[in-house]
């Protein structure tokens, strides 16, 4: 299982994804390549094997980074992974927030719709996934793009 984190240039001010408008489109973050190379500053050991799906691994993280497949990339989405142990989920949360910061993006837990905060906890089960889910049923960070 993965702590799923969803990070866009959200409206000025928005703390929760009820500060943003149905289908808001934020303006990109940038080419991929450059995108990659602010992920490559904060984490120089990513692994860019597919330039579009980073990974970073390390003895107090493992995160995956989902940069999307269009020209431009509009938003990132990070897969905090859940190991044995806290430490996995300690060291993610510091590096999430600081290749947001980098990117001037806003992170937020697509478990409770907040703002990403070096004190945000994962939840205790994440829900299974439901592919057969109707658009009103489906995360709010899919809806948000009309995905």
């Amino acid at each position: 299982m993965t702590w799923d984190v969803y990070a866009l240039r959200a409206p000025r001010g928005a703390r929760s994804v009820e500060q943003i408008p149905d289908g808001y489109s934020g303006p990109a973050i940038g080419d991929p390549d450059d995108v990659v190379e602010v992920v490559r500053r904060v984490a120089p050991h990513v692994d860019v094997t597919d330039p579009r799906w980073l990974r970073l691994e390390g003895p107090d993280h493992r995160i995956e980074v989902a940069l999307g497949k269009g020209i431009q990339v509009h938003d990132v989405t990070f897969y905090i992974g859940r190991g044995d142990g806290a430490e996995e989920i300690n060291g993610a949360v510091p590096i999430v927030l600081e290749v947001c910061r980098s990117l001037a993006i806003t992170a937020f837990d697509t478990e409770t719709g907040e703002v990403l905060t070096s004190s945000s906890q994962p939840p205790p089960d994440a829900p299974p996934d439901d592919d057969e889910a109707d658009e009103d049923d489906r995360p709010w960070w899919r809806r948000l793009r009309r995905r």
